[in-house]
């Protein structure tokens, strides 16, 4: 009976994220799935590859938010690939945000390539806030980001890897390697990367 109720509310769900993803010329592969309603900010390159599922609602996953976000500025690009979930997401792109196929977001994870404000005080408070700095971010194949972590600009996440929850990355990330805490710092190293499943 509940699942006949949330019928009509789906539906306009799926035509909201239709219109969306056409009006901001995202392009999509095959099989994208979306539960609740993303929020796409900016006009920006989005391509997202095929078998990507993306939750965006705090009734299916309650520990991650409200929303799934990506805001990608004129000029900027995010590319996310095959087989990649995410629950509740916040990505900003002011350069380039990569996520390579098989990766997991945990629920309200953030990923951003920018520092928003000039770090210099004139500049932020009087000025126009036009130094600011930003550095590509790159979340390599298979890695697993836990819920509610950080990624900050310029960090490369290695391959398999995996960034424990709550965690604020300011670094690169070797493959194969857990790293958690804030400042993240490494706790495990995997012996042999290429044999992980």
């Amino acid at each position: 009976m509940l699942q006949r109720m949330n019928i009509p509310k789906n539906i306009f769900n799926k035509i909201y994220n239709l219109f969306w993803l056409h009006f901001k010329h995202v392009v999509y592969g095959k099989k994208l799935r979306i539960e609740g309603r993303i929020l796409l900010q900016g006009r920006g390159k989005i391509e997202i590859g095929e078998n990507v599922t993306i939750y965006s609602h705090y009734a299916i996953n309650p520990i991650g938010g409200d929303r799934t976000v990506f805001q990608v500025m004129n000029g900027a690009a995010l590319k996310i690939g095959n087989h990649v979930a995410m629950s509740h997401a916040i990505i900003s792109a002011h350069n380039t945000v990569i996520i390579e196929d098989e990766v997991m977001l945990g629920a309200g994870c953030k990923i951003f390539d920018t520092d928003f404000h000039s770090l210099d005080y004139e500049e932020r408070v009087h000025g126009q806030d036009q130094d600011v700095n930003t550095a590509p971010v790159i979340i390599k194949k298979g890695a697993f980001i836990g819920t509610q972590a950080m990624i900050l600009k310029g960090v490369i996440i290695g391959e398999k890897s995996i960034v424990g929850a709550g965690a604020v990355v300011t670094k690169n990330i070797p493959d194969g390697e857990v790293w958690a805490g804030n400042p993240a710092r490494c706790i495990k190293k995997f012996r042999d990367v290429g044999r992980q499943n």
